[in-house]
């Protein structure tokens, strides 16, 4: 038999060509889809927030339902901005965090981690969750909706509205003037803003909307109180409280300085719906000028007013936003007051806030106690 050397050769080749086809195949689509994905992950501004492997479950963490820790009464978490936050899908969602407190101890806020997942190109709801471990070994936590939306109506301004103090029938201020609110008429007002079912965003939103680069709902609406006087801790707190609607106290800051680096009354007036901001450390006070309403902010320099802010920062934790006692400001506040950190700075200017303001000069919308509910309406309208 004649052998065919030719045959054989090609006989044995033809399953090796067939293999290495096939291994080449497999690794192109390997290829294309990690490619895919690649493409996937650039185009999905996914954000995600991881925590320590030891929280408890009901932060979506714990390793099994019988680890479940004791929960912490004793401490309150003050979510920043809306409970119930609402991005447009493709704009970036702003993490505006927790602040903490606890009972006995003090601000704690370096302890809250934060967990969740927000992908603002895919429409839908997503929960980003607040946990904080005391140190016993207790737990507490908070929890952020937030609401990706595809389409909304979007703000054209923003009002900040203004109040300052609060005071009852029973406890009838001597000086009574428009710059007192009775609580009966706040509570009106909180009520009308729960009915208009009105948005609350974070300072880091307002920033963002000053500078043009994220959307608000067109009912949102920031609420400020200056001061920090005796009758809005006892009597607007609660009422806050009862309407679940989230406050800024711009609280002076020296009163409530211990003397031994903790605060005093901010913590025992703590609330899951009040943030305490800056109203300055010590600026609250008649300086030597005549130049605007005469404050002492003008008699200082820029390291100066930086200083006010850390001693400000010392006492309530963490400042992201401030107003100006009596609304004094100029060229010098407003670059210390930025290189302290702070994302924003509010004056007595009776405006809405439009995108395009300074962002360290920003209006509010006074609210005085002499207004009528169709008044105070029509500020918001």
């Amino acid at each position: 038999m004649v052998r065919h050397e030719g045959a054989v050769k090609g006989s044995k080749a033809l399953p090796i060509i067939i293999a290495s086809l096939v291994v080449l195949f497999a690794l192109a689509c390997i290829g294309v889809t990690y490619l895919g994905m690649q493409a996937q992950e650039e185009e999905a501004p996914v954000q995600s927030f991881q925590a320590p492997s030891d929280a408890p479950q009901d932060a979506g963490l714990s390793k099994s339902e019988s680890a479940v820790p004791e929960h912490a009464d004793d401490v309150i978490m003050t979510l920043n901005g809306d409970r119930d936050t609402v991005v447009l899908a493709g704009e970036e969602y702003l993490e505006a965090g927790c602040h903490a407190v606890q009972e006995g101890v003090g601000i704690v806020t370096d302890a809250v981690q934060t967990t969740g997942e927000v992908d603002t190109s895919t429409p839908g709801d997503y929960t980003v969750t607040y946990t904080l471990k005391t140190s016993d070994g207790r737990y507490a936590d908070a929890t952020r909706t937030v609401h990706v939306v595809d389409e909304m109506e979007k703000a054209a301004d923003l009002p900040v509205l203004m109040y300052h103090w609060v005071y009852t029938a029973m406890d009838v201020p001597d000086d009574l003037d428009g710059n007192y609110i009775l609580d009966t008429d706040l509570e009106q007002e909180l009520a009308y803003l729960n009915e208009k079912d009105c948005y609350y965003p974070s300072f880091e939103e307002v920033r963002a909307f000053v500078d043009g680069t994220h959307s608000l709902p067109a009912k949102s609406v920031v609420v400020t109180f200056d001061d920090g006087e005796q009758g809005f801790l006892d009597y607007g707190i609660p009422l806050l409280e009862e309407y679940e609607v989230p406050a800024t106290s711009f609280y002076i800051c020296i009163d409530d300085d211990s003397g031994d680096g903790s605060p005093m009354r901010t913590l025992t007036y703590a609330s899951p719906f009040v943030r305490f901001q800056s109203h300055s450390y010590d600026l609250h006070k008649a300086g030597g000028s005549s130049i605007g309403r005469g404050g002492a902010i003008y008699d200082l320099s820029a390291d100066e007013l930086i200083a006010d802010a850390r001693s400000a920062e010392r006492v309530l934790g963490e400042v992201e936003a401030m107003a100006y006692p009596f609304g004094d400001n100029d060229e010098t506040a407003k670059a210390a007051f930025e290189d302290a950190g702070l994302l924003c700075a509010f004056t007595i200017q009776n405006a809405r806030v439009v995108p395009g303001d300074d962002p360290y000069a920003l209006p509010r919308v006074r609210v005085s106690g002499d207004y009528t509910l169709d008044g105070f309406k029509d500020l918001i309208a």
